[in-house]
């Protein structure tokens, strides 16, 4: 009886053990989802004799792996967190199987939480690896922040007037968990800050990248965005309705659904404030001037994201849909005065005023779809329609005067009045198809494109032009134009890349190009055909071009080299007036290029890029023709015109250093070019008619330096400065008269410059108070050589205070500064303006809206100068600007509160 009930236990020992399982899971933080390395995992395992427990600790990643046989218990504990338990049923028959609790999720103390936040203030990021980490917590935001109040604020991130991002000087984009957007950039001013788990600044591997598990050198820096449970699938947006005095309005519906699978955008926006607004798929742009424009638009898109998993490849695809429409209305007056100089004597001096307004139709829509077949083959697709109609008017007077010498005042020679009106479409129908497949250590694919355009433009002028002098006759013309035009283009490529070595990777494309362009003019003067500005244009251009890279890892250096050949056949007929010509050109350009990075540590790094151009003039600039479009200006092609080559070189450094939060980058460029493509102006003074000619002159040189700091100082303060410095020696030619014209190599004017912009902050952020001190200092060094006269340095300084506070639910905020210009020949530049913002925000319905007042230019001191100097030209321009205004606006945040 012993030996058989011996034999049975043994039996059921055996039958136990085959039935064994392997438990695993991993122990993470319940906020940030971060593994916790050394947590204290205890098993605890039932049966019918009682239990056993094991302990152990947590590996690295926070994994940890068990046998078990049938019920039992894990328990995860750390200090500073609340513990957490999770049952097992392990019944299997095989003691191969797995099963995977998953994540065990701890909730942190309130004593923990406590140190958490006070360490905050004080550690703005860390760094991981090559990833930096923003900590949300560390800055200092009111409630209901959007994420743009939370981004400005990134040691090292800049943002826009526009909205475009930048880091350490290098453009930016925003994504999610690693994907683009829907809404991109514009979401930021939507998605309330507290829904932002952490932000991840670091520079985003390739497909290829990650498909062959090595770095193959591609840039694309982001900021990617990790969203906190709860705050998915939910729809984020603003509704704002604003009035500014006199009688000024806008108003704007955005939202965003934020969303992995189905993200929708919708945009809606009416204004006379001169903004211009566009909604796409992955972003938008948007533009704004203190003009008195008037824009009516909506927009929206859907996208649909799938992924499945094939072995260990996850295979991601998705298509979108989205339209839209806008009827902008445009309208501005500006000016100038404009001397030109001849060669050691006056100049004339041109006295410009205008109206413009343009109207425009403008309706979009955009399909795409990627479309992953299986984990070695992806396709693509995309189609555009782009349409707009357009009708404009402008009037224009301009006075003109002349002096034969400095000692000699200006005499009024002629002045012209011009009215014109314009009506017109265009019409853009684009797509494109693609096809993506890998293959071990490599990928191959290719692309074709189609593209046609349709535009019509029909333009009525009258120019009456008004004499002073008896040599020149007054006039009157009456014009009439209509200038169709239609474009087709395709493109084809094929392009394959592999890793020949484990550090050597090559990459070769091939493209094609044909490109054909009919456009014609047919012009009338005063009821008649104008032969000699009446033309038929025909041009073609077709190209092959082989390019080849390589990636070359020698850690921690990487070389990519790269060359790119092009052949180029370009044709074309030239019809006007007695001109009648057929031309074809060959061109045959290498371009070469080398990128190397050097990493120092995970966060210092060198960056050396060098770059060689060549630019070929249009093929309508190097024949002879004459434009007397404006009788008063004539434009010609230039048939001794050549190519133009340019050097660029740069060398950049990058450096942060987690331990003092500080964020250092720096570049130093230099750029040469030969036979730069320069205006040549020419001046008759017996009919006062310029001449306007492309020309080449002697190259150009050019130096620049920047260097970039951001840097904590303590736990309130922060200190922003960007220097940049520059030298450059260009030139250009003076104006000539007529009878000087067989000497104008005598004319050449060297501009040499030196230019120095730095521009400082320190800010003060703690509690109910945010205020920030700055200084901009730029100066601009010019010395001409053949018109000393012009030489000046022009200074643009300004400095003030920033400040916000919070008292209660009010929040008040103020710009106060000091803005001072010298340096300029037009007394109206050299001027000190004090300008003084100010605004009152009042928090309300539960802090869902804001009641704005704003009060924009208080003391009446804008205006809308500015100054530019040439070798053979200086001009000051002015433009009519709004400003000095009271505003009220109302805007209402979707809930930002996560689901439960």
């Amino acid at each position: 009886m012993k030996r058989a009930l011996i034999l049975l236990a043994l039996i059921g020992l055996f039958v136990g053990t085959a039935r064994a399982d392997i438990v695993q899971g991993r122990v993470v933080d319940s906020e940030t989802k971060e593994p916790l390395p050394d947590a204290s995992v205890t098993f605890t395992q039932y049966s019918d004799y009682g239990y056993s427990m094991h302990s152990m600790k947590a590996d690295s990643l926070g994994a940890f792996t068990f046998s078990a046989d049938g019920k039992g218990t894990i328990e995860a504990s750390m200090l500073g967190y609340y513990s957490k338990r999770k049952n097992v049923l392990a019944f299997s028959n095989s003691r191969k199987d797995t099963i995977n609790v998953g994540d065990i999720e701890l909730k942190m103390s309130p004593q923990m939480l406590k140190m958490v936040q006070v360490k905050g203030h004080a550690r703005r990021f860390t760094v991981k690896g090559d990833t930096i980490v923003f900590h949300p917590e560390a800055f200092h935001l009111q409630e209901g922040a959007r994420l743009d109040e939370l981004i400005r604020k990134l040691p090292g991130v800049e943002v826009d007037d526009e909205g475009k991002m930048s880091w350490n000087g290098k453009p930016i984009r925003l994504t999610m968990d690693g994907e683009s957007m829907m809404g991109g950039d514009d979401l930021i001013k939507q998605l309330p800050a507290e829904a932002v788990e952490n932000i991840k600044a670091y520079n985003k591997a390739s497909e290829f990248s990650e498909r062959t598990k090595k770095d193959d050198g591609t840039q694309d820096m982001v900021l990617d965005l990790t969203i906190k449970p709860g705050f998915l699938d939910r729809w984020y947006g603003d509704v704002m309705a604003g009035y500014q005095t006199p009688e000024y309005y806008e108003s704007q519906l955005s939202m965003n659904r934020l969303s992995k699978t189905d993200p929708v955008m919708v945009f809606a926006d009416a204004n006379n404030v001169d903004k211009r607004h566009r909604r796409y798929m992955n972003g938008g742009m948007s533009t704004w001037s203190n003009g008195f424009g008037k824009e009516d638009g909506v927009s929206a898109g859907y996208q649909h994201k799938w992924q499945r998993k094939e072995g260990t490849q996850e295979m991601k695809s998705h298509y979108s849909l989205s339209g839209g429409v806008a009827h902008d209305d445009q309208r501005n007056t500006n000016g100038s005065m404009t001397d030109n100089f001849f060669p050691n004597t006056a100049a004339t001096h041109i006295d410009t005023e205008s109206y413009h307004r343009r109207h425009q139709m403008h309706p979009t829509f955009n399909a795409d779809m990627r479309w992953a077949i299986d984990s070695l083959n992806t396709v693509s697709l995309n189609a555009t329609v782009d349409h707009n109609n357009h009708s404009s008017h402008s009037r224009e007077t301009t006075e003109q005067t002349e002096a034969t010498s400095p000692s000699v005042p200006y005499i009024a020679i002629l002045s012209q009045h011009t009215a014109s009106r314009n009506e017109g479409h265009n019409t853009r129908l684009g797509s494109k198809a693609g096809w993506e497949h890998y293959i071990k250590d490599g990928s191959l694919g290719a692309s074709f494109g189609l593209n046609y355009s349709d535009d019509k433009d029909e333009s009525w002028t009258n120019r009456t032009v008004t004499s002073y002098q008896q040599s020149i006759a007054s006039s009157v013309l009456s014009q009439y134009a209509t200038t169709p035009s239609t474009t087709f283009s395709i493109d084809a490529e094929a392009h394959h890349a592999r890793w020949l070595t484990k550090k050597w990777m090559m990459q070769a494309q091939y493209s094609f190009r044909y490109n054909r362009n009919r456009s014609d003019c047919d012009f009338l003067t005063d009821g008649e055909a104008d032969a000699a500005n009446s033309y038929r244009n025909r041009y073609s251009n077709h190209s092959h071009s082989i390019r080849l890279a390589q990636t070359i890892n020698l850690t921690p250096v990487q070389l990519m080299p790269t060359v790119n050949a092009d052949w180029r056949r370009e044709s074309l007929d030239y019809q006007r007036g007695a001109l009648d010509t057929a031309t074809v050109r060959h061109a045959f350009i290498v371009t070469p290029s080398l990128r190397a990075t050097w990493k120092v540590t995970k966060t210092i790094g060198f960056e050396l890029n060098y770059n060689y151009y060549t630019y070929k003039p249009d093929l309508l600039q190097t024949i002879g023709y004459r434009d007397l479009t404006n009788p008063l200006f004539i434009t010609e092609g230039n048939p001794n015109l050549k190519d133009r080559h340019m050097h660029d070189a740069s060398l950049n450094y990058n450096m942060v250093l987690a331990r003092s939060q500080t964020s250092i980058s720096a570049t130093v460029g230099h750029q040469y070019s030969d036979r730069e493509h320069q205006t040549a102006l020419s001046y008759n003074p017996s009919t006062a008619v310029y001449t306007s000619r492309t020309e080449n002159v002697r190259g150009t040189r050019s130096w620049s330096f920047r260097l970039n700091v951001d840097q904590a100082l303590g736990e309130q303060f922060r200190l922003e400065n960007d220097l940049r410095l520059g030298t450059s020696r260009q030139y250009g030619y003076l104006t000539q008269v007529v009878a000087d014209l067989p000497s104008i190599g005598e004319s050449i004017n060297r501009l040499s410059t030196f230019n120095s912009k730095d521009r400082l902050k320190i800010s003060y952020d703690h509690n109910w108070l945010k205020a920030s001190v700055f200084a901009n200092i730029k100066a601009d060094r010019l010395r001409y050589s053949a018109s000393p006269e012009q030489n000046t340095t022009q200074w643009n300084n300004d400095f003030g205070l920033e400040a916000e506070a919070t008292w209660g639910n009010f929040v008040f905020a103020s710009s106060l500064g000091e803005y001072t210009s010298r340096g300029y020949t037009a007394q109206s530049m050299n001027r000190d303006r004090l300008l003084w913002d100010g605004s009152v925000t009042w928090k309300i319905l539960k802090n869902k809206a804001r009641l704005k007042f704003e009060f924009q230019d208080i003391l009446n001191n804008m205006d809308g100068l500015w100054c530019q100097q040439l070798a053979y030209q200086r001009t000051t321009s002015w433009t009519d600007i709004r400003h000095h205004y009271v505003g009220i606006s109302f805007t209402y945040h979707l809930d930002a509160k996560k689901k439960d």
